[in-house]
């Protein structure tokens, strides 16, 4: 036997070999991978296992008093802190419902779709969890969904622990398992339906019964309960007011339905008629769900107020109000009951809302009145009548364009201030082409009229929208406006000839007009409108407290009575003449000042104005943007007189007060500069048979008043005989006969208008204005 013989190797044997060899290789290398895998794995586990722990350990207890839901009466009082003018108990927008009272039918769809194992698990769902978890791998761009249960949406709502992190969420499980520990299933569910969001500012099933169906939560169907419980998962989304929350809300109910039926909780039959049952939802706005809150538009406002000052302090919004509602607080507001008393008997008197047609809804219309001196609101109203249920409140929570009520502090009181003119400064009101030739005349008057030089003072009382933009495009620009505004506290970034004329991008309300227009009463300093002063818990410790409020200062002093006096003119002979004007109980006029505001179309109707001891805003229109009929067109004016005069009737008659640093100077008003004795022969009065000269004795802040004498009267030499294209005498020549020869007043502008387009209008004075450098052409 031979031991030296070589091995035979084939292409199978090699290829099987080399097979083995890999697998082996493989094998070893999987080997390898595993047990890294798992020393990571275990690595990972005991670092997540350690954060989880160190999470647990920093997480704060549930207190007693946050589950606590005391039922202690708050008190509201007015500006003299004796007189009560709200108690707050049990929170109408959230009125609680015991266990009992609320149907099975509103338990079980509430469990069927939030929480369908909340019976089972002891505050964490981990068959829920998982699934959450395992669609968030699958699908990781979708939000994760499913993994919170009941008992978790109470912790998070007497928390207010919101935040999205890792860290919140396993805080917020060992908190819910905590909380299963402290209560019974029943007492959980029964928290969570009277705390639960259910839109419109509407907290637990009870309010939301009375809100929606305008019934008790007892007496709600199965669909109702159904409709209900599909709110609070989105309260914007699935909103029963309006049409397309209502369409998504359908949806919703029958998901639930679909899911109750699926859980045996209803039968087939039950669930068919839930489904094809009627849901009847009330009128937000109608008397029917007036007893879902009882309280003025001022405490309304009050209790939003009050509201963010304790959120801003850290508290929830379901913990805000519910301490506002049954925390037994002292809340002292701004509210002056007379003032209160004499705005509510004007905006109740239907004589004072006629309606010019019957077929339209009701006109709508709203005010606020402020004490200029600190900024505290006196009164409001925010709509017609008498205030039914949880309605708007049009005095604070509308948006509206002002129309020229903006002038004054967008334009013409910055203007003033930055000492770019004065109230003499004289711009040509002549027809202009803002938009460009192509599009037409923008912007014009609202008559439709120009009438040629006039002063600031002037343009500001004839309301001359022309004036206004051309300051705005040639003088102020559009950079300074936006400053302004955003010191009176409404801020935009709106760079456009439109911010002039009052219509913007976004409207407001009357309580912002009201609160902008203060400065030109407290000598330019403006102060952010406050509704309450102090808030005590029921101790007597202070939770908040509005002191010490340091105000803007919008204008120089001197620069907000020049304004105070420009607006004056507005309601003595101006667009305001008639209502603007009022008078005390002795018959003494007070001064007044303030500026209209009518939007395009006539859809909005505004007045703010003032006296040195209020400043209010109004306005009238209707809530679906209708054109406001003639006999309308000066309701804002006409409400604003009548409660102003009420308010005003055992005061006295006071003038502004006047800073040191005004000069008065006798200047021409076709200028802007000192007068001559031409001014005196002004030929456009002459014409128009008006007796008195363009002459003013006008105010200014000392330093801006005019050196010059009047550049725009002059005396010229004319031809009797020779005309230009309009009529008017040219000059004459040195052919021209003695006879022909006059010496004529003119209004020569600085600027020479001339009509674009065929057929476009002319200034008033137009006719009055010479052509300089065109001579007699006859002679």
């Amino acid at each position: 036997m031979s031991y030296n013989r070589k091995p035979v190797y084939n292409k199978n044997t090699m290829k099987s070999r080399q097979t083995s060899s890999r697998k082996k290789k493989h094998r070893k290398a999987f080997k390898i991978f595993l047990l890294i895998f798992l020393a990571i794995s275990c690595a990972t586990t005991g670092a997540v296992c350690g954060t989880i722990i160190g999470y647990v350990k920093t997480a704060s207890p549930i207190t007693p008093e946050q589950l606590k839901l005391s039922n202690f009466t708050t008190f509201v009082y007015d500006d003299t802190g004796e007189n009560v003018i709200a108690q707050l108990s049990q929170n109408e927008n959230r009125v609680w419902a015991d266990y009992d009272e609320i149907p099975q039918y509103m338990k079980d769809a509430f469990v069927a779709i939030e929480d369908e194992r909340f019976f089972d698990h002891e505050g964490v769902d981990i068959i829920g969890l998982f699934r959450a978890v395992f669609n968030k791998i699958t699908h990781p761009t979708r939000p994760m969904q499913g993994a919170s249960t009941i008992t978790m949406q109470v912790v998070k709502n007497i928390t207010g622990e919101d935040q999205r992190s890792i860290q919140r969420k396993v805080q917020e499980q060992w908190k819910a398992m905590q909380l299963e520990k402290k209560m019974t299933k029943w007492e959980i569910l029964e928290l969570y339906m009277n705390i639960i969001n259910l839109g419109q500012n509407i907290y637990g099933v009870q309010s939301a019964a009375r809100a929606y169906f305008n019934k008790d939560v007892s007496e709600l169907t199965l669909a109702e309960c159904a409709s209900i419980a599909g709110i609070t998962n989105n309260p914007s989304l699935y909103n029963p007011f309006t049409t397309k929350g209502r369409e998504n809300n359908k949806k919703r109910q029958i998901d639930i339905l679909n899911k109750m039926l699926e859980l045996g909780k209803i039968t087939r039959q039950q669930y068919e008629e839930a489904v094809n049952e009627k849901l009847e939802f009330a009128d937000s706005n109608s008397s029917e769900v007036k007893n879902i809150s009882k309280q003025s538009y001022f405490v309304d406002q009050v209790v939003l107020d009050v509201k963010k000052g304790l959120m801003a302090q850290g508290m929830t919004e379901n913990l805000a109000l519910n301490m506002i509602y049954n925390g037994g607080l002292k809340i002292y507001t701004t509210l002056d009951s007379d003032v209160q008393k004499a705005v509510d008997e004007v905006f109740t008197d239907s004589n004072n809302f006629p309606v010019a047609n019957p077929s339209n809804p009701h006109p709508q219309a709203a005010i606020v009145i402020i004490d200029p001196s600190n900024g505290q609101v006196k009164a409001m109203y925010g709509g017609y009548g008498e205030k039914k249920g949880n309605t708007l409140n049009r005095a604070t929570q509308i948006q509206r364009q002002p129309g020229s009520s903006i002038k004054p502090i967008a334009i013409y009181g910055p203007a003033i201030n930055e000492k770019l003119v004065t109230a003499a400064t004289v711009i040509d009101d002549s027809p202009v082409y803002m938009l460009g030739v192509e599009k037409g005349l923008y912007p014009k008057n609202f008559d439709n009229t120009y009438k040629g030089l006039q002063t600031i003072r002037d343009s500001i009382r004839q309301s001359l929208n022309v004036v206004a933009a051309k300051l705005w495009r040639d003088v102020i620009g559009p950079e300074i406006p936006l400053q302004y505004l955003k010191k009176v506290g409404i801020s935009r970034t709106q760079r456009n000839v439109s911010l002039a004329l009052g219509g913007l991008d976004e409207g407001v309300s009357p309580l912002q007009m009201a609160a902008a227009y203060t400065p030109f009463v407290n000598k330019g300093l403006y102060y952010q409108p406050i509704t309450y002063t102090k808030v005590e818990d029921q101790y007597g410790n202070v939770l908040l407290e509005n002191k010490e409020i340091k105000p803007v200062t919008v204008y120089d002093e001197e620069a907000a009575y020049i304004m105070n006096s420009m607006l004056q003119d507005v309601c003595t002979s101006g667009t305001a003449a008639g209502y603007g004007t009022i008078k005390n109980a002795k018959g003494e006029t007070i001064p007044t000042g303030g500026k209209t505001g009518t939007t395009s179309e006539n859809i909005d109707k505004w007045f703010v104005g003032f006296s040195p001891y209020y400043v209010a805003a109004t306005w009238y229109g209707y809530d679906l943007n209708t054109q406001i009929p003639a006999m309308e067109q000066n309701q804002a004016l006409n409400l604003w007189n009548k409660v102003m005069t009420k308010i005003h009737s055992n005061l006295a008659a006071k003038e502004f007060s006047k800073p040191t640093g005004i000069v008065y100077k006798e200047v021409c008003t076709r200028s802007g500069e000192l007068y001559t004795e031409l001014c005196r022969q002004d030929p456009m009065n002459r014409a128009q048979g008006i007796a008195w000269a363009p002459i003013r004795t006008e105010m200014f802040i000392k330093g801006t008043e005019p050196k010059n004498s009047c550049s725009v009267h002059v005396i010229k030499t004319v031809c009797s005989k020779s005309t230009d294209l309009y009529g008017r005498n040219v000059l004459a020549n040195s052919n021209c006969p003695s006879s022909d020869v006059y010496d004529k007043i003119f209004i020569h502008r600085k600027e020479p208008y001339y009509p674009v387009t065929a057929g476009a209008p002319f200034p008033d004075d137009f006719i009055y204005d010479y052509t300089e450098g065109e001579y007699c052409s006859i002679h």
